[in-house]
C-alpha cells in the first residue's frame, strides 16, 4: 500500500499539534462547529470535539460547551428508546462535572424513567421554546399511560396536559364500555396541537368501529401519526377491520381480546340458531360445543353468559334439557341467568299460569342482584324492577285472576332443581321449602315497595290507583303516606277531600280542601273544590230544613270569585230560592226564580234548574211551566242546564213532556253549541233515554267536526242491545279520532266505559282495537247518513227499547224494567217478591272479589 493511500489519524478541527501553547479562551469558531454537529445529529463527533476545546481550554466557558454536548447526547439515546444507555450516560456525566448537574438536567430533561421529574420543567414559564418542545414531543411519542399523567404532581391541576389526560382517560372508560354520544367524543380541552391530540383521534377511531362504520374509522387511523404513541394501536385495529398486517404478541393479544376471531364465532352462533329454529336435537349439541369452544378461544369472560343464553334458548325452543345440559355443562345460575329465563316467560305466555311463574322467576333475580351488588336494596332500579313486576301482573285477565293466583300459590314450591349443583354462594340463596315469600302475586304490595325503594309521585299515583282498586280503606292509606313524603303536592289533598265528600264528611272534607289551598291554590281542581264544598254543604243543610246553618255557606258562596262566572250565578240564585222558600219569605223566593230565569235568559232552562236544586234538596217544591214562545230554542235552553249542572256536580232531568219537542227540533237541523248537545247527551244517557241520546248524537255529528269523536262515542251508548258490532265500530273509530285530537279525558272515558261494559262479552275483535284513517272516515259517513234510531226488524223482547218512553208506548210503568214486568206476568207478583227477597238478603258472595294484600305459603286469600 501506498503511503498516500495509508489511513491517516484523524485530527479534530480546532487543536493543535504537540507542544503548541494551549489557548485560554474558547474560540468562537469551535462553538459554531458543535452547534452544527448537534443540528446535524452528530452527537457522538459533538461529544469528542467538545472533550478535546475543554482539555485544550479548560476554562468554564468549555466546560458548559461540553456539558451541553453531553445532553444533546442523552436526549438523543432517549429519543431512540435506549433509556437505559441514556440514564448510565447522565449519572456519569454528572458525576464528572457535578457543578453543572442542573444544566445537564435541563438539556437531558433529569432521569429519563422519572416523568414527574421530566413534566416539572413545563411548570417554568421561563423554559426555553426547544426544551418545551422537546418535553412535548417526548409525551407525544412515547407517554402511554394517561393515568400516570394526570394523576402527575408536578404539573399544576390546571395544567392543559392533566386536565387533557383526565378527560381522555375517562373517555377511553366509556367508549370501551358501550355506545357513547358525540358530545363525549368532542373533548374541547384537547386542542390540534396538544401532545395527546393524536389520543383523541384514536378515540373517535374506536368509537367508529363499534359503530361498524369502518370507512369513517380508516379515516381517523390514517391521520394519527406513525410516530406518536397512541400510534401503536392502529394496526391492531386495521386487523380488527379485516386487514392483514403483522402484530407483534402484545398487538395478537388485544386483537383476540377485542373480538379479533368474531366471525368464526357469529358463524358458529349463526349455525346454532339455525338448529335451535328447527329443534334438531341431533345437531344442537354439536353446534352447541362449537359455539362455547369458539367463545372460549375468543371471548373467554363471555362464556359464562353465552351458556346462560344458550339454555334459555334452547328452553324457548321446547327442547329436552337432558340433552342442552350434556352440551353446556353447568350453567351459572346467577342474576343475568334468571333476568334471561324472566324475559323469556314474559315473551312466551303460552297459558296465564307462566305470568307468575315469571314474576317469581323476577324475586330470583332480585335476590341476586343485591347479592352481587348489582343493585342495591333501596334505589330508583329496584324500583323499577317491582313496578315492571306489577305491570307483569296486570296482564293476567281480569276474571281468571284469582283462579291462577290460587292455582299457582298452591302448586308453587320454588326452583329447587335450578339450584342443584350450583356453587355455596348461589344455594345460600334458595329459600328453604314452605318460606316462599309470594309477596310479587300482589300488585298493592309490589307498588308500595317501590315507593318505599325509591318516593316518586308517579309510583305513588299507580299506588292509589291500586288501593282504590281495593278499597277506600287502603287508598286513604296511600293517599296519608303520599302527603307525608311530598307535602307540597296537592294530588294527595284532593283524593282525601274527594274521599271525605264521598261519605258526607263535608267538614273533614273542606279540612283537606283548605290544605290543599295552602299547598297550591293555582291549581284549578282546588279552586273548583271551593266552591264545590260549599255548594255541597249547603245542601246538606238546606235537606235538613235548617236554612240558618246555610246562610254562612250562601254568604261565603256569593263572595267566591270562580261563582260568578257562566252560568253559575243562576244556581246560586237557585239556591237562595229554596233558602227563601225555607224561611217563608215567598215575596224574595219569587224574585230568586225570576233572577234564574233572567240569568238564563230561558223559563225552560230555569225550569230544570230549579227543580233540579230542589230535588238536590230533597223538597218537592212548585216550579212555574215553560211558556211557549221559547219552544224553538229548546234544545239550546236545555242544553245549558244540562251543562250547568255538571259543572255544579248536580245533575239534573229533563222533563218527560220536552222529550219529543226535543227529538223533533233536534230532527230538524236546529244549531246548538257542541258542549250543551253533548251535556243534553250524557243527561238523556243518565236517564236511560235512548232515542233522545241518539238524536243528539246526529245532531252533533252534523254540527261540528272537531267534537265528532265524543258524539261517537255517545252514539256507541245510546245504541240499543242488538246493534252490538256497530256499537264496537263506533268506539273503535271514536278512540282514533280522539288520539288523533289528542283528547286524552276522552280516551281515558272510553277505556273506563270499555273496561265496566264489554268485558262482559269478552275482549272486542281486531276492528275495536285499532282502525285506519279510511275506516274512521267511513264510519262517519255511515253514521252522518243514520239519523234515525234503529228499531229491530223482528218483533221480539231483544228489541224493545228500555227507555221511558218505549216503556210507555208499551204499555209497562215507567220504573220497571222489561224483563222484571215479564218475570211478573209469568210467574206471578209473590213469586217474583220471594226470589228477589231471597236474592237480596241472603248471604251470596260477590262475584267481584277483592284482592288480597298478603299470601302466606299455607293461607290463601280466597
Amino acid at each position: 500500500m501506498s503511503r498516500k493511500q495509508k489511513a491517516k489519524n484523524w485530527t479534530p478541527v480546532g487543536t493543535f499539534p504537540a507542544g503548541t501553547a494551549v489557548a485560554a479562551e474558547l474560540a468562537p469558531h469551535d462553538s459554531a462547529r458543535i452547534a452544527q454537529l448537534i443540528a446535524n445529529g452528530n452527537f457522538a463527533f459533538a461529544v469528542d470535539l467538545a472533550k478535546q476545546v475543554h482539555r485544550r481550554c479548560g476554562s468554564r466557558s468549555s466546560e458548559m460547551l461540553l456539558v451541553d454536548a453531553y445532553a444533546a447526547r442523552i436526549a438523543s439515546l432517549a429519543d431512540r428508546g435506549l433509556e437505559r444507555d441514556a440514564q448510565a450516560l447522565f449519572d456519569l456525566v454528572s458525576q464528572r462535572h457535578p457543578a453543572y448537574r442542573e444544566r445537564l438536567q435541563a438539556g437531558a430533561f433529569l432521569k429519563l424513567d422519572d416523568l414527574d421529574t421530566r413534566l416539572r420543567l413545563l411548570a417554568d414559564p421561563g423554559l426555553p421554546a426547544e426544551t418545551r418542545a422537546a418535553i412535548e414531543k417526548y409525551v407525544r411519542t412515547r407517554v402511554s399511560d394517561l393515568t400516570a399523567l394526570a394523576a402527575c404532581r408536578t404539573l399544576p391541576a390546571d395544567h392543559p396536559l392533566r386536565v387533557g389526560a383526565c378527560v381522555l382517560a375517562a373517555a377511553f372508560e366509556a367508549v370501551t364500555s358501550g355506545p357513547v354520544d358525540e358530545a363525549v367524543l368532542s373533548l374541547p380541552e384537547i386542542s390540534r396541537q396538544s401532545p395527546l391530540a393524536p389520543w383523541k383521534i384514536l378515540l373517535r377511531a374506536i368509537a367508529a368501529f363499534y359503530r361498524r362504520d369502518d370507512a369513517l374509522c380508516e379515516r381517523l387511523l390514517a391521520a394519527i401519526d406513525s410516530d406518536a404513541a397512541a400510534g401503536r394501536l392502529v394496526k391492531p385495529l386495521r386487523v380488527l377491520l379485516g386487514q392483514a398486517m403483522p402484530l407483534n404478541p402484545a398487538g395478537l393479544s388485544l386483537v383476540e381480546q377485542c373480538g379479533g376471531s368474531l366471525e368464526g364465532l357469529r358463524a358458529s352462533l349463526e349455525k346454532l340458531d339455525l338448529a335451535l329454529e328447527k329443534k334438531s336435537q341431533l345437531k344442537v349439541g354439536p353446534e352447541i360445543r362449537s359455539a362455547l369452544e369458539a367463545c372460549l378461544t375468543c371471548f373467554p369472560a363471555l362464556f359464562e353468559k353465552l351458556k346462560q343464553h344458550i339454555s334459555v334458548r334452547a328452553f324457548l325452543a321446547d327442547l329436552p334439557t337432558e340433552a342442552i345440559s350434556s352440551a353446556t355443562g353447568v350453567v351459572l345460575r346467577e342474576a343475568h341467568f334468571w333476568r334471561l329465563l324472566a324475559r323469556a316467560f314474559e315473551e312466551r305466555r303460552q297459558n296465564p299460569m307462566e305470568i307468575p311463574m315469571a314474576l317469581s322467576l323476577w324475586e330470583e333475580f332480585r335476590k341476586h342482584a343485591v347479592r352481587a351488588r348489582i343493585i342495591s336494596e333501596k334505589g330508583p332500579e329496584i324500583a323499577a324492577l317491582y313496578v315492571h313486576m306489577a305491570d307483569v301482573l296486570r296482564q293476567l285477565p281480569e276474571d281468571d285472576f284469582d283462579a291462577v293466583v290460587r292455582t299457582f300459590a298452591s302448586r308453587f314450591k320454588g326452583h329447587t332443581d335450578y339450584y342443584r349443583g350450583q356453587p355455596p354462594e348461589i344455594r345460600a340463596l334458595q329459600p328453604l321449602p314452605g318460606s316462599q315469600d309470594l309477596y310479587f302475586l300482589d300488585a298493592y304490595e309490589l307498588l308500595e315497595r317501590a315507593c318505599d325503594a325509591d318516593p316518586c309521585q308517579e309510583y305513588f299515583r299507580r299506588w292509589l290507583e291500586e288501593g282504590r282498586r281495593l278499597n277506600a280503606k287502603q287508598a286513604e292509606y296511600v293517599a296519608t303516606r303520599w302527603r307525608v313524603k311530598f307535602q307540597r303536592d296537592a294530588a294527595p289533598l284532593l283524593y282525601l277531600m274527594e274521599a271525605a265528600e264521598k261519605t258526607n264528611a263535608l267538614q273533614r272534607a273542606f279540612k283537606w280542601m283548605k290544605e290543599a289551598e295552602r299547598v297550591d291554590g293555582l291549581n284549578p281542581d282546588v279552586r273548583r273544590a271551593r266552591l264545590r264544598l260549599l255548594v255541597s254543604m249547603a245542601i246538606r243543610h238546606l235537606q235538613k230544613r235548617k236554612p240558618n246553618l246555610a246562610q254562612p255557606e250562601l254568604r261565603a258562596i256569593e263572595e267566591l270569585p270562580q261563582a260568578q262566572q257562566g252560568d253559575r250565578p243562576a244556581f246560586v240564585a237557585a239556591l237562595r230560592w229554596v233558602w227563601f222558600t225555607l224561611c217563608g219569605a215567598h215575596q224574595d223566593a219569587a224574585a230568586a226564580q225570576s233572577e234564574v230565569e233572567r240569568l238564563l235568559d230561558s223559563a225552560v232552562a230555569a225550569r230544570i234548574v230549579l227543580t233540579g236544586v230542589s230535588q238536590a234538596c230533597k223538597l218537592k217544591l212548585e216550579t212555574p211551566r215553560a211558556s211557549k214562545d221559547v219552544a224553538s230554542r229548546l234544545a239550546v235552553a236545555v242544553g245549558r242546564a244540562c251543562v250547568l249542572g255538571e259543572d255544579m256536580g248536580v245533575p239534573f232531568v229533563i222533563p218527560h213532556e220536552l222529550s219529543e219537542s226535543l227529538m223533533h227540533e233536534l230532527a230538524s237541523g236546529t244549531a246548538a253549541d257542541p258542549c250543551s248537545l253533548a251535556a243534553l247527551g250524557e243527561t238523556a244517557l243518565r236517564m236511560r233515554h235512548l232515542p233522545l241520546a241518539y238524536a243528539v248524537s246526529a245532531a252533533g255529528l252534523a254540527a261540528s267536526a272537531t267534537g265528532q269523536a265524543g258524539f261517537l262515542f255517545l252514539r256507541a251508548r245510546a245504541l240499543p242491545p242488538w246493534e252490538d258490532e256497530r256499537q264496537e265500530t263506533c268506539v273503535s273509530a271514536a278512540a282514533e279520532l280522539a288520539r288523533r285530537y289528542r283528547n286524552l279525558d276522552l280516551l281515558k272515558r272510553i277505556g273506563e266505559w270499555r273496561e265496566e261494559e264489554l268485558a262482559w262479552f269478552g275482549p272486542p275483535d281486531g276492528s275495536a282495537v285499532a282502525m285506519t284513517i279510511e275506516q274512521v272516515d267511513g264510519v262517519l259517513r255511515r253514521e252522518l247518513k243514520e239519523r234515525q234510531y234503529p228499531t229491530s226488524e223482528a218483533d221480539s223482547d231483544e228489541g224493545e227499547c228500555d227507555c221511558p218512553v218505549c216503556r210507555a208506548g208499551h204499555g209497562r210503568p215507567p220504573g220497571i224494567p222489561k224483563e222484571l214486568s215479564d218475570m211478573v206476568e209469568q210467574f206471578g207478583p209473590e213469586m217474583v217478591a220471594r226470589a228477589m227477597a231471597e236474592m237480596l238478603f241472603e248471604d251470596t258472595p260477590n262475584p267481584k272479589k277483592k284482592r288480597s294484600r298478603t299470601f302466606g305459603a299455607g293461607e290463601m286469600p280466597f
